[in-house]
């Protein structure tokens, strides 16, 4: 099967979801979690792009980015998951893919939508039945939003999104 061509745009936002492999847990533990964020942090300074949400869940990953006038998203999603790849490979002696297939990315086009994907992500860890609500799950962007405390935030600075 062709894969569709990616369009870059300078200063366009994206709502990325990675996966792991057969959609097997690919951050098993809150030290794999840490492990993804820390490279988030490497690539988010290296790349210069903003973070504006995540979650991370067991099997993927969502993230709502915005990418500079240089960096495009797939350079910058291919970073990231080589990375973490190589860690994770290391981590639990593992051979073979760790995500699954490319990234999935839509683009975002107008404000109000980043509140609803915000709002969808931030949702995940509910619709999965791990947790009650967003506020009890400590892996996600919910708590920059919604809290006045952020227990994620000694570990990964977000961007504010301004309207």
């Amino acid at each position: 099967m062709v894969q569709r061509t990616r369009f870059y745009y300078n200063h366009a936002v994206y709502h990325i979801c990675i996966r792991g492999n057969n959609r097997q847990a690919i951050l098993k533990a809150d030290e794999d979690k840490k492990s993804f964020i820390d490279t988030l942090n490497k690539f988010k300074e290296r790349f210069g792009f903003k973070l504006y949400g995540f979650v991370l869940m067991d099997n993927h990953v969502h993230l709502v980015v915005e990418t500079n006038q240089i960096a495009n998203i797939s350079k910058i999603m291919q970073a990231i998951t080589l990375s973490y790849s190589q860690k994770f490979r290391h981590c639990y002696n593992y051979t073979g893919y760790v995500w699954q297939g490319r990234f999935k990315s839509n683009i975002i086009e107008e404000d109000s939508y980043i509140l609803e994907c915000l709002e969808y992500i931030h949702n995940n860890p509910v619709r999965a039945m791990m947790v009650e609500y967003p506020k009890d799950y400590p892996w996600s962007s919910y708590h920059f939003y919604n809290s006045k405390i952020n227990p994620l935030s000694k570990i990964i600075q977000l961007d504010m999104f301004s309207f």
